[in-house]
């Protein structure tokens, strides 16, 4: 399917977490915080029921597709309806071209949840 700009149809907010650490290395303040809001095109590409381990959660793996960005993180959270997506590695640069960004994500589904 060939990405347009008509194509980002849902609102996105790109979450990150800013931390400060004391001289030691310890973390002494942990705030999240917003780093941009915009439109995506998220969609499911797998599904995941975990059968052999019932304490393990279900999980759902998303490509949300952006126009083309730098500033996204590889540990950038993503909330989309209600939904906390986690990046599964970098972003990456959709048909190699700076266009559009694609970025793969995964959220954990407790059993029972829709």
């Amino acid at each position: 399917m060939k990405m347009t700009i008509g194509h980002l149809s849902e609102r996105i907010s790109v979450r990150y977490f800013d931390v400060e650490h004391d001289d030691c290395g310890n973390i002494l303040r942990r705030e999240e915080r917003e780093r941009c809001r915009l439109w995506a095109n998220v969609y499911a590409l797998t599904a995941k029921k975990n059968d052999a381990q019932p304490e393990r959660a279900n999980k759902i793996t998303y490509r949300v597709t952006i126009r083309y960005r730098e500033d996204i993180l590889p540990d950038d959270e993503i909330d989309w309806r209600g939904r906390r997506l986690r990046l599964l590695s970098p972003p990456f640069h959709l048909n190699g071209q700076k266009v559009f960004t694609a970025m793969d994500c995964e959220e954990a589904v407790a059993d029972g949840a829709q």
